[in-house]
């Protein structure tokens, strides 16, 4: 049985590799090996181009997840919400196999045009570029499986199961690495694409600024000594340098529409057009649709977006602009069509008809405005006036001109002010990229997470329940890895 079980591991973590998609025109090789993968320059452009196909494995589920989890959405939150999962639930082997399949697409491309000769490429530089590009996508991906499946918090054992080589039967059961090592493998490879990488053109594909950002959130969630003023640092550089062409639209609704073509989106997840991004992307806009209320007579004029939130977060939800900006009413893929009102700045129009199959359906894997919320947030922790904390989310909130967000009063106390920097996390960001999860944990009110505001039925739980276990699928046949403490394996 194990033997099978490993053989269903293989599989699923080559497929990634072996998959085909349109991406930038080229497609990436099939049954690739380590002797024939890439030959010549357009094989490791292939390889690096049909790497970001593996982006429909961190859609948008993942992040609905960690909005249940910090008391925001009720979409998916019957076990996010208490964090009452346990090591055989179904979701984390998808998310853990997505990832390591993800992960890799990166080392293929990697090891590909690592063994490419140089002078098979334009240039030096060119080589260097494309290997950073990889690595960089490599870092994103490992920064999840530490963020949510490790103790990204803690310097001890619990971190990442770390594999540079394409899994075969030799390498794909081992141990973890400690968190201190996650962390120092991973900025690495960030390091050298913030070295190697152009600067953004397009949401498309990473950049020196997505490394850069990366990193940056990175320092954040850990907070170890000296990891604030070297994110602030990031955070300014980014915004000093960046280019012109990556900027906030003043339009939200437009910005939405546009999707992955807005110069706000620094990264978003991409599909081509024929591809069927309305089924690709259902685990997502579906779970957020049918979260909301459905339509009827009587609410048509006067929806409610309790349904899709929780009392605290749908209090301040209703209370801000955004909220004209960011919900509506969208369609169900059913025979019916029925219409639930729900936010469909990520769910869109839903699935009415045919036409709408190929829509700009994506996942935002980070947007303009969080460059300023986390400046804010890492001026408070490196001790600036409250002023000067205030600033960053002032300038966001005015380069915005629909909806009109009127400037903030500096807070009387610092505590406040965290409070504040914390509500426009979850305002502006809700449901996209986790963000409000990991704010949750680090801001906090009467001396614990802030996530119990906003979760005031559930009983503060073990620290080591902030990530989750270990799936089962994992545990049950890898002999080697460690499980995380508190849970079921």
């Amino acid at each position: 049985m194990k033997t099978i079980l490993k053989i269903s591991t293989i599989i699923l973590v080559i497929t990634a590799l072996t998959s085909c998609d349109k991406f930038l025109s080229l497609t990436p090789p099939h049954k690739m090996t380590l002797d024939n993968a890439v030959t010549t320059y357009d094989g490791a452009v292939s390889i690096l181009n049909g790497m970001y196909s593996t982006t429909t494995n961190i859609q948008g589920s993942f992040y609905v997840a960690l909005s249940a989890q910090a008391g925001l959405s009720r979409a998916n939150s019957s076990s996010y919400y208490p964090m009452s999962y346990n090591s055989t639930y179904s979701a984390f082997s998808g998310f853990w196999q997505g990832l390591f399949g993800a992960i890799n697409a990166a080392n293929a491309a990697i090891t590909g045009i690592e063994n490419l000769p140089d002078n098979k490429f334009p240039s030096l530089e060119n080589k260097q570029r494309m290997l950073g590009e990889a690595r960089t996508y490599r870092a994103w991906n490992y920064s999840h499986l530490l963020w949510c499946f490790s103790h990204f918090w803690a310097d001890d054992e619990y971190g990442v199961l770390w594999r540079e080589e394409l899994a075969d039967f030799d390498n794909i059961f081992a141990d973890r690495i400690s968190v201190k090592e996650s962390y120092e493998k991973i900025f690495a490879d960030l390091d050298a694409g913030i070295a190697s990488l152009p600067d953004y053109t397009t949401s498309k594909k990473l950049s020196k600024q997505m490394a850069q950002v990366i990193k940056a959130k990175l320092l954040l969630n850990r907070g170890w000594t000296g990891d604030y003023q070297a994110a602030l640092e990031i955070v300014n550089s980014v915004l000093s340098s960046a280019p012109a062409t990556f900027t906030m639209d003043p339009d939200m609704q437009n910005m939405f529409k546009d999707s992955w073509d807005s110069k706000e989106v620094l990264f978003a997840r991409y599909m081509e057009d024929g591809s069927g991004r309305a089924y690709a992307e259902g685990t997502y806009s579906q779970t957020i649709i049918q979260a909301g209320d459905q339509w009827t007579t009587a609410n048509q004029n006067n929806p409610s977006s309790l349904k899709s939130f929780f009392p605290e977060f749908d209090t301040w939800i209703n209370a801000d602009p955004r909220f004209a900006a960011t919900m509506g009413w969208a369609r169900a893929i059913s025979a019916t069509g029925i219409l639930y009102y729900c936010p469909t700045k990520l769910a869109r129009e839903g699935r009415p008809s045919t036409e709408h199959m190929n829509d700009k359906f994506t996942t935002y894997y980070f947007r303009f405005p969080e460059l300023y919320l986390m400046q804010a947030e890492l001026r408070a922790r490196t001790n600036a006036s409250i002023a000067s904390c205030i600033e960053p989310i002032n300038t966001m909130r005015s380069r915005r001109t629909n909806p009109v967000l009127p400037a903030l009063a500096a807070p009387s106390t610092r505590d406040a002010l965290m409070e504040l920097i914390f509500k426009e996390y979850c305002l502006e960001l809700y449901m996209e990229n986790g963000s409000e999860w990991f704010a949750a944990l680090r801001f906090q009110k009467n001396n614990q997470p802030i996530l119990y505001l906003l979760k005031p039925d559930v009983t503060p739980v073990d620290q080591n329940l902030y990530c989750w276990p270990i799936p089962s699928t994992e545990t049950s046949t890898n002999k080697f890895i460690k499980p995380n403490p508190g849970y079921d394996n």
